[in-house]
C-alpha cells in the first residue's frame, strides 16, 4: 500500500495537494529490495521511475576495466532512473541496494500521465534534473581538482547525518569508489583525520569525534599528510 505521508516528502510529490496525491497513488507500487540487490544495470533498458522510501541506492558506473565510480547514493525522498525514463534510451548508470529498501515505482506512460494532471510535479522534475547536473558537475570539478583529503572528509561530512548510531559504514574500497581514488589513499587519509582527532576507527564503522575539526580539512586547500 502507498502511504501518502511518506509520498508527500517524495521529490517528485513535494508541494502537490491531498487531492493530486489521492491521484497519483494509483500509478505507483512499492517494491522491497534485499541488501546489494541490483535494481537496473548500466546499459540495460528501463522504462522505470524509482523513488527511496526506506534504505539507500548505490547509483554508479563501472568502466571496461572493471573500475567502479559511484555518482550518488540516493536516499529517502530521493529518485533515481529518470535519465532512461525521460530520454527512452538504455540505463547511464547501475543502481543496487546498500541496505535493505523499500521503493515506490512508477512506469514511463503513468509518470507522464501523472505530469499531465499535475503541473507541480512537471516543476518538481526540472528542479531535481537540475540539482542533478549540478550535482555531477560538482563530482566533475572533484575528481578533476580536488585533493583526495579533502574529498574523503566531504565524504564524510555529508554522509554522517543518515548514518546513526553506529557510525558510518562504508568500506574503504566503498568510499574510494566514491571519491575517485584507491583505497589505499583512502586508508592514509583517514589514518591522518584519527592523527587530527578528527575521528576514530572501529569495528563497527567511522565515527566522527570533531567534525569542526573535518570541516577544517574538508576547506583546506592543501592539507599536507605525510
Amino acid at each position: 500500500m502507498i502511504d501518502s505521508e511518506l509520498l508527500k516528502h517524495i521529490c517528485y510529490f513535494e508541494g502537490c495537494s491531498p487531492v493530486e496525491l489521492q491521484s497519483i497513488k494509483q500509478y505507483l507500487s512499492k517494491k522491497e529490495v534485499r541488501k546489494r540487490e541490483a535494481v537496473v544495470f548500466q546499459g540495460d533498458p528501463c522504462d522505470t521511475l524509482y523513488f527511496v522510501v526506506l534504505g539507500a541506492i548505490k547509483v554508479y558506473k563501472t568502466s571496461i576495466d572493471g573500475k567502479e565510480q559511484i555518482l550518488n547514493i540516493a536516499q529517502r525522498g530521493e529518485s533515481f532512473g529518470d535519465i532512461c525514463v525521460f530520454d527512452e534510451g538504455p540505463a547511464p548508470a547501475s543502481m543496487m541496494a546498500i541496505t535493505q529498501t523499500v521503493l515506490y515505482q512508477i512506469k514511463r506512460k503513468d509518470i507522464n500521465t501523472v505530469i499531465r494532471k499535475c503541473p507541480k510535479v512537471a516543476f518538481n522534475a526540472l528542479r531535481v534534473l537540475a540539482m542533478r547536473v549540478r550535482r555531477d558537475s560538482r563530482l566533475v570539478e572533484e575528481l578533476s581538482f580536488g585533493q583526495v583529503i579533502n574529498r574523503v572528509a566531504r565524504l564524510l561530512l555529508k554522509h554522517m547525518e543518515w548514518e546513526t548510531g553506529s557510525g558510518i559504514r562504508f568500506t574503504q574500497q566503498d568510499m574510494a569508489n566514491m571519491v575517485g581514488s584507491s583505497r589505499e589513499m583512502v586508508n592514509k587519509s583517514l589514518r591522518y583525520m584519527e592523527d587530527q582527532k578528527a575521528l576514530r576507527t572501529t569495528r563497527k564503522g567511522i565515527e566522527i569525534i570533531d567534525g569542526k575539526i573535518l570541516e577544517n580539512i574538508a576547506e583546506a586547500i592543501r592539507v599536507h599528510s605525510n
